[in-house]
C-alpha cells in the first residue's frame, strides 16, 4: 500500500504520523499483564487511583497538554511546544504562518525530580517501578489536584487537568506505556498519549518507500534496554502482515539498529562516526533515517543533516560507501521533533484545541520527596539515596514522592542554568523572576 493513499484521509503529516502511530499498533498482547496500580485505576472506585479518573469525561478543549519525565527531556519537549511554528493554524499545512502552532494552549511540565533518570531500575531488575511511575505521572496529569507541599497528604491543591500527556523518557515510556494505554481502553478516557520511541520510529519507518533499516543513536543503557526494538517489533508485525490495510510490503525486512559511538562537537565527524559503527556492525542495507534519542541534542539534527549532504555531494571514495548506506529521503530525527508533530496531528484529528489566538501558556509541576519519607533513606541534598530509590518495590503502601505546583526552591542553581541553556522561554515562565 503506498503512502499516498492515506492522503485523501489526512491533512497534514503529523495527523497522517499519529493516525499511523494506532493503527500499526497489534492488538494488546494476551501475555500482557498490567501493573496493580493500572488495574486499581479502573476497577476498583474506591481507590485513590480510580479518584483521580473521576468526572474526567467531563474535560473539555481547555485542558493542558502535560509533559511527564525526566528534568531535562521533560524542558527541551515543552521548550518545543512553547515555540513551534511548523504548520498553518488554519489548514494544518506544514508551513510557518508566524503563530504558535499551539497557541492558546497550556503546555504543563511535569519534572519527575524524584525518580529519574530510570536506568538505575533496570539494572536493578526493578522494571514494575518504572511501569509504576509512568502510570502514577500519567494519573496526576489527568488529576484536578495535587499536593501542596510534601506533607500534604490530602491533595488539596488544585490544578489543570491534562488532554493528553508526552511522556518525555524513552525507558520510562519503553516499560509503561502499555499500562498506560490499557488505562484509557478500560476506563473509556478521551486522553491521549504519546511516547518518543514510537513516535519517532513510525515518522521514520514511514516517511520511506522501500526496503531500508531504521537506525538509533543512543545512549547504552537505552540500547540494552531493548525499549526500540521492542517498540518497531510491535509496528511491523501489523504493517508487515498481508491481510492488514496498511500493508507495507517491505516492512518485514527492515530492522532496527541501535548504537552508541562517541558523539562529539563536530557534526560532520559525528555523521561519520555513525556510519563507521554501522559498517562495523555488519550492517549495510541502507537506512531510511536515524533516530538521535537524546533529547539534549535535538538542536544538533539540523547540523547533522548540513553535514550529511556536505558528505554526499563529495567525489572521496568515502562518500561513494557512506551514499550506499542512504536511501531517497533519508534525515536525522528528533523525537523531540516528532512528539511535537504528533501532538499537533492528535489535537487536530480530534478537534481539541482551544482555537484561541494567544501565545502558549505554561504551568509547571516536579514530584518532591514525600514526608514520609525517613530521613536515612536520603541523600546530602535531600533526594533518595540511591540504594534506597532504585530498589524501591511497586505496589507499596509507602508514598515516597509526591506530586506539586513547581517550586523554585528544589531546583539547584545547576538545575537553574541547565533550564536556561536547554529551554530559555520555559526557564522565563517557571524559574526566572523579572
Amino acid at each position: 500500500m503506498k503512502m499516498t493513499r492515506f492522503n485523501t484521509y489526512c491533512m497534514s503529516g503529523a495527523v497522517l504520523s499519529v493516525l499511523l502511530l494506532v493503527s500499526c499498533r497489534r492488538e494488546e498482547n494476551v501475555n500482557f499483564q498490567p501493573v496493580g496500580l493500572a488495574v486499581e485505576a479502573v476497577s476498583d472506585t474506591a481507590s485513590v487511583a480510580a479518584g483521580s479518573l473521576a468526572g474526567y469525561q467531563d474535560v473539555g478543549n481547555a485542558a493542558a497538554i502535560a509533559v511527564f519525565g525526566g528534568f531535562e527531556e521533560t524542558a527541551v519537549l515543552a521548550e518545543r511546544l512553547l515555540t513551534a511554528d511548523k504548520f498553518d493554524n488554519v489548514d494544518a499545512k506544514a508551513r510557518p504562518d508566524g503563530l504558535p502552532d499551539f497557541a492558546g494552549e497550556t503546555v504543563m511540565p511535569v519534572f519527575d525530580m524524584v525518580n529519574a533518570p530510570y536506568a538505575g531500575y533496570i539494572s536493578s531488575m526493578n522494571e514494575n517501578f518504572v511501569r509504576e511511575t509512568a502510570v502514577k505521572g500519567f494519573l496526576s496529569a489527568l488529576s484536578g489536584h495535587c499536593a501542596s507541599s510534601a506533607f500534604d497528604h490530602g491533595h488539596s491543591a488544585v490544578k489543570p487537568r491534562a488532554k493528553i500527556v508526552i511522556l518525555s523518557s524513552s525507558l520510562m515510556s519503553g516499560y509503561g506505556s502499555r499500562d498506560i494505554e490499557y488505562i484509557i481502553r478500560n476506563a473509556g478516557l478521551s486522553a491521549g498519549v504519546l511516547n518518543p520511541v514510537e513516535s519517532a520510529v513510525t515518522h521514520v519507518l514511514f516517511k520511506a518507500d522501500s526496503a531500508s533499516n531504521i537506525g538509533v543513536w543512543a545512549a547504552n543503557e537505552i540500547v540494552s534496554s531493548g525499549v526500540y526494538g521492542n517498540a518497531f517489533r510491535d509496528i511491523r508485525s501489523e504493517c508487515g502482515n498481508r491481510h492488514s490495510e496498511k500493508y507495507l510490503e517491505w516492512a518485514g525486512t527492515s530492522e532496527i539498529v541501535c548504537l552508541s559511538p562517541d558523539y562529539g562537537p563536530d557534526a560532520d565527524e559525528n555523521v561519520r562516526s555513525f556510519f563507521d559503527a554501522y559498517l562495523s556492525a555488519n550492517y549495510h542495507t541502507p537506512l531510511s533515517g536515524v533516530i538521535i534519542d537524546d533529547f539534549t541534542r535535538a538542536c544538533d539534527v539540523d547540523s547533522l543533516n548540513v553535514a550529511l549532504n556536505g558528505i554526499l555531494l563529495s567525489e572521496s571514495p568515502e562518500s561513494e560507501i557512506y551514499r550506499q548506506l542512504v536511501i531517497p529521503g533519508f534525515r536525522f530525527v528528533s523525537p523531540v521533533e516528532t512528539l511535537a508533530e504528533d501532538c499537533y496531528g492528535w489535537l487536530r484529528e480530534n478537534g481539541r484545541f482551544t482555537h484561541l489566538v494567544a501565545m502558549p501558556a505554561m504551568t509547571g509541576y516536579m514530584t518532591v520527596v514525600s514526608s514520609e519519607v525517613q530521613g536515612g533513606s536520603l541523600d546530602a541534598d535531600g533526594w533518595l539515596d540511591p540504594e534506597f530509590k532504585y530498589n524501591r518495590a511497586q505496589g507499596s503502601g509507602i508514598e515516597t514522592f509526591r506530586f506539586i505546583p513547581l517550586s523554585h526552591s528544589y531546583f539547584s542553581e545547576k538545575d537553574q542554568e541547565t533550564m536556561k541553556a536547554l529551554a530559555p522561554e520555559t526557564y522565563k515562565k517557571l524559574i526566572y523572576v523579572y
